[in-house]
């Protein structure tokens, strides 16, 4: 597979506080052509609350407790997809073998940030996913021959990043 990837994301500053985007993201996957509609927000509530994102890839509400120390809740929307290896690639009649797994998985949950140093962030999240879905299929073929509903359950992730905030 040859690799391209973009997004276009236009900002509207509505006011000091507030910024919309609009945009389109595109991805060659392993299943064809990914386009992506793309509709953000930069919103500072108030000195404390903060909500960003740009859906449908993630959104997030964080909330300032001091210097050091920042939580809230967070929504992120993965697509993944990934070649498959068959026995006989010639099952579907397509004997070049691009058959693929994809992945879509949404996430739900709240996260806390302590800042070690200025730039120096321990992040833990935690949360449940949600309508994660799993489809197999052969590049090209406008149906996925199956899709399984499985697997929604807690996650949890923890982080150490070096991080430069932007507001």
């Amino acid at each position: 597979m040859t690799g391209s990837t973009g997004a276009l994301l236009a900002t509207w500053k509505k006011d000091q506080s507030t910024s919309i985007k609009l945009g389109v993201y595109y991805n060659k996957e392993f299943f064809g052509n990914f386009f992506v509609p793309l509709i953000g927000i930069d919103w500072q509530i108030n000195p404390r609350d903060v909500l960003f994102g740009v859906l449908p890839g993630s959104l997030w509400f964080e909330h300032k407790v001091n210097q050091n120390f920042f939580y809230g809740g967070t929504f992120r929307a993965l697509t993944n997809s990934y070649r498959l290896q068959t026995i006989d690639p010639c099952a579907s009649g397509d004997c070049s073998g691009k058959n693929y797994l994809r992945i879509d998985d949404n996430q739900l949950g709240m996260f806390a940030d302590w800042y070690l140093a200025k730039r120096i962030v321990v992040t833990g999240e935690t949360g449940y996913t949600i309508l994660r879905r799993y489809r197999y299929g052969f590049k090209g073929d406008e149906v996925h021959l199956k899709t399984d509903y499985k697997n929604d359950n807690f996650y949890f992730r923890a982080s150490l990043s070096y991080r430069l905030r932007l507001r």
